[in-house]
This record gives structure tokens, sequence and C-alpha cells, in this order.
């Protein structure tokens, strides 16, 4: 087979793929109620024609957000990713949803030892009974992507031995072929989808989701939030040993542990419960505030308490990183919101903010003051700072202000946290700890190093800004020489209004071709020469005539579809 015929047999199986895929998803929204959306993107040809406009019996009654979470199940690996990066996007979801999403388990069933074998070995390059002391076979956790078995390596070391599983990337990378033609295809058709920018959000998406299959992106990750803990002894994450590390195998050091869910055990071990809610909640808002490098998925399940007393963070590979005037702008909002200041919060959500068409200004800050009021005077007894956090990223949706993507993850993270603090301690004060940690850092903000700092920093951009610009208007001036200098204008928010002319034009031209050809027939007929109105001219006639209803037929039947009648 040449090079060629190899190739186009390749893009033929992957179209394959593709398209049963395609019908697969298309087929469960369908069961579960979603065959009209599907219908409305404009993908309705893929339904699978049993489905077509029906529910499944029992599905209509089900909240629709649960639905949603139901349909991300049965779809499963990528899709319950998916459904677990959107359950932080509050800026393009709606509240409801995104909270319903966070109810998705990733207990999936564990493949086979012999494939966990066949991986390890294939990537490590080495027998199984060569690189470790003691492999269990039984996985100790099993995720959609892979799955961890503890094993004891040559040295004698307890390791906690990730693997992915057999052709799950395959299967990934179909699954983020279609959600990225299918975003690009759904928001050229649907407003919503183009005013949210839905196609830049897949593809985001899929290139976190494609670092997360790379296990060295996790295990860099890992060493970095280590590095960044390792002067807090109440903290621990997990060694990483690189000899045994490669690209779908990851090899950490085993950590023993209760989990801070697990509120029995904790009580059984009479861990001071109080304590531990401080301590969880002053590192990480020491993670966010001062370093800028979180764990941005900090539930229970990624949370040990050890038998030294400290916590221990796993499965680090999904994290938050922020630039320092990132960071110093969530924290203005925080001290916004903490001090119950609407019009500060209004202030900070447009400068932070990306500001669309569609966006009324006054709404918003009317939104704005209406949900601080709703909380009351005093948010800082409430215990519902978290939850506030996240109300505010669905009025941003609702008035289409696009924020930097880690702003949700951002409020997800701090909403997790709250969460976990108030199941350890009921009374927990998470507003008192969050406003005591950014007063720390507002004030450090004004200290000699930070002022001289800031000093430097802007006289490097100055020198650096000012070195560039002689050069960049002698290349101006010598491109206007030349005559290359050219100016071009690229108006905005006209394609809509520019699509539907050209089809009302393309129409009108139907409709007076149309006219043309019954007025001919017309003609035809009434003519008085005999050779015309018998014979060949006769049915020449019909034939016009025919066309020409059809044709009509056609366009009124395309109008009425429309609803522009």
């Amino acid at each position: 087979m040449s090079p060629s015929e190899f190739g186009l047999l390749s893009i033929h199986r992957r179209a394959g793929a593709w398209v049963r895929r395609f019908r697969q998803v298309s087929g469960v929204l369908a069961r579960f109620g979603f065959g009209s959306a599907v219908q409305m993107a404009g993908l309705g040809r893929f339904l699978p024609t049993r489905w077509r406009g029906l529910e499944e019996e029992g599905k209509a009654e089900i909240d629709p957000a649960v639905r949603v979470r139901m349909v991300f199940e049965e779809l499963g690996a990528t899709a319950i990713k998916l459904g677990q990066a959107l359950s932080a996007r509050t800026d393009i979801l709606p509240l409801d949803y995104a909270r319903e999403l966070r109810k998705l388990q990733e207990e999936l069933p564990s493949v086979s030892f012999d494939e966990v074998r066949q991986m390890v070995e294939s990537e490590l390059a080495e027998p199984l009974d060569e690189l470790f002391l003691e492999f269990d076979p039984k996985p100790v956790a099993t995720a959609s992507l892979s799955q961890v078995h503890r094993a004891v390596t040559r040295t004698g070391e307890t390791v906690a031995v990730k693997v992915q599983k057999p052709e799950i990337e395959e299967q990934v990378e179909t699954d983020l072929d279609i959600l990225v033609r299918a975003a690009r295809y759904v928001e050229q058709r649907v407003e919503w989808a183009e005013a949210h920018n839905v196609a830049d959000t897949a593809k985001d998406f899929a290139h976190q989701l494609r670092e997360e299959l790379n296990f060295l992106t996790e295990a860099r990750s890992t060493e970095r939030l280590r590095e960044d803990m390792k002067e807090d002894d109440r903290t621990k994450v997990p060694r990483v040993f690189w000899s045994l590390t490669r690209r779908r195998v990851l090899t950490m050091e085993f950590i023993e542990g209760i989990s801070l869910g697990d509120i029995e055990e904790l009580d059984r071990a009479d861990v001071n419960r109080r304590q531990l809610a401080d301590d969880f909640a002053e590192i990480m808002l020491k993670q966010i505030f001062y370093e800028g490098y979180f764990h941005a998925d900090p539930h229970p399940g990624n949370l040990r308490y050890t038998p030294d007393e400290q916590i221990a963070f796993l499965d680090c590979g999904n994290v938050g990183l922020m630039g320092r005037r990132l960071r110093d702008a969530f924290i203005r909002l925080l001290m916004a919101v903490l001090d119950q200041d609407a019009e500060a919060v209004f202030d900070q959500v447009v400068v932070i903010g990306a500001i669309s068409e569609g966006t009324n200004l006054r709404d918003l800050e009317a939104d704005m003051e209406s949900l601080i009021s709703h909380y009351g005077q005093d948010l800082r007894t409430s215990g519902q700072l978290g939850e506030m956090l996240e109300e505010i990223m669905g009025i941003i949706f609702e008035h289409r202000i696009r924020m930097p993507t880690i702003f949700p993850q951002l409020t997800r993270a701090l909403a997790v946290t709250e969460g976990v603090c108030l199941e350890l301690n009921p009374d927990f004060d998470f507003e008192a700890a969050a406003s005591k940690t950014a007063e720390m850092v507002y004030r450090d903000w004004f200290s000699p190093r930070h002022l001289f700092e800031e000093l430097v920093d802007a006289a490097r951009s100055l020198r650096r800004y000012s070195l560039r610009l002689p050069r960049q208007v002698s290349n101006v001036l010598a491109q206007g020489l030349a005559g290359g200098l050219t100016m071009q204008f690229r108006p905005t928010g006209f394609e809509r209004v520019l699509h539907r002319l050209d089809a009302m034009v393309n129409r009108v031209s139907f409709a007076i071709v149309i006219a043309a050809i019954i007025l001919s027939s017309a003609i035809i007929f009434t003519s008085e020469a005999p050779t015309v109105v018998e014979g060949p001219g006769r049915v020449l006639s019909i034939v016009y005539v025919v066309a020409g209803v059809l044709m009509g037929g056609w366009l009124l039947y395309s109008i009425v579809r429309s609803g522009r009648l």
C-alpha cells in the first residue's frame, strides 16, 4: 500500500469513527429529551430516526440540569471530564447547571491487570517484576482516564503508580475532534454560542484534557506545588519518582491518611476538626493570594489527613496559575465583596472583563446592587462567600461579559474550600479568614519593598518600550516611503446582517427568475403563431409552467419554514 493510500485509509477510518460517535452522542441527547436542541443547532441529520423529536419515557419530568448531568455520565470519560470542567464555568453556564455537574463521579470500571502490566512495561521499557518488588493487581482508585495501583520500588519505598487506561487516548481524541468541530459549527449558527465564544472554550478544554493525558504535566505541577509549600509544616505533597514516570505512567510517593470528607473516621482518630478547618483554609488562601499557584480541585477525595498531622494534597494535575496583576485584581474584587461595596464590585468586573456589544452597564450595576443587598449587610457571618462569588459569575454570564478563564476556576476553588471547612466545622467563618488574608496582602502592597518592586518593574517596562519605539517608528516610515503602508478597516457585528441581506437578495433574484419563466410560458400560450401554439412550442410552454410552479412552491415553502413570511 502506498503512503497516499495509507493516508486516505486513515482519514476514512477516522471519519467513520467520528460519524459513529456523533450519532451515538446525538442519540443519547435525544433519549434524554434534548433532540430538539440538536436539531436547532443544525445537526438533526445525525439523530437516529427512531429518536427524532422523541423523549425516553419518564425523562420529561426530570429537572433539565439533572438530565444534562445524566447525559454526561452516559457518554463516558471525555464527557465526564468536560462536565467537570464546565462545573467551574459559571461565567458561561447557569449556576444550577454548574452545581449539578459537580456531582459527576469518575468511578468507572477498572481495566484488567494484564492490560495495566502491558502499559507499564511498554512505557518504562522493562518487565514489571524488574521495576517493582511488589505491585498490587487490585487498583486502590479508578477514574475515567486512569487507575492507581499500590506498589513497592526496588529500593523498598511504597509508591502509588497511576496508569493510563489502554486506548483511552484514541477515544478522547475522537471526542475532542467532535467537540471542537461541533462547537465551531454551532457558534456560526446560534447567537448565544457566538456571544459566549463556545468554540474558544472547546479549544481550551481540548488543550487542557490533552495535557491531563500527559502525566509528565501532572508530575511537573506536583513538583511545583511541593516546592511552593515545602516551608509549611502543615502540608504534604507527594514526591515524584521521575525514573518511574513517563507520559502514560506516573509514580509518586504513597501517602496514608484519612479523607477530609470522612468525618466519622476523623472523630475516631480524635482529630481537632476546628483547627483542621482553620489550617486548610489558611493553606488554600496562601496558595491563591501569595503564591498565585493553587490546587484547583481541593475536594475531600483529593485531601488526606496524615498520621503526622499534615494535610496532604493529591491529584495535583488540576492547578490554577495567576500572574500578579490578575491576583491583585481578584483581591480588590474580593475586598469589595467583603465590604458590601456594590459600586466597587461593578468597577472591578468592568476593568477585568471583556464587555460585549450586548452588555447593558446600567442593568449590570443594578443586578450587582441587588445581589449584594440580598445577602445582607453582614456577609462575614453568613457563611455564603463562595456561593455569592459564584452568583456574581452568574450575573457576569447573563450580561455577556467574558472574564479570564482562571476566574471561574478560582471562584470554584474558593467555594469548594469553604464547603470542606464548613463540613469540618459548621461554625467556621470563611469570610473572616479570607478577609484577614486579603487585608494582609493589601497592606503588603503599600510596604516599601512592594512599592520598590513596582517602581523597578515600571522602570524596566519604560526602558523596554523606549528602546522599541524608535525602531518601530523607523519601520513604519520605511514602509510608507516604499509604498507598502496600508490601512485596513474591519467592522465587526455586521456578519449576521450581511448574511441575512445576502439571503434576501438571493430570494429576490430567484423570484425574478421564476417570474420570467412563468411570463415566457404565458407569452408562448398567447402567441398566434401556429408553430408556437402547437407542437414543440406547446410542450416547451408546459415545461416552463411546471418548472415555474415547482420553483415557486419551493421558494414559498422555504420562506414559511424560516418563520419570516
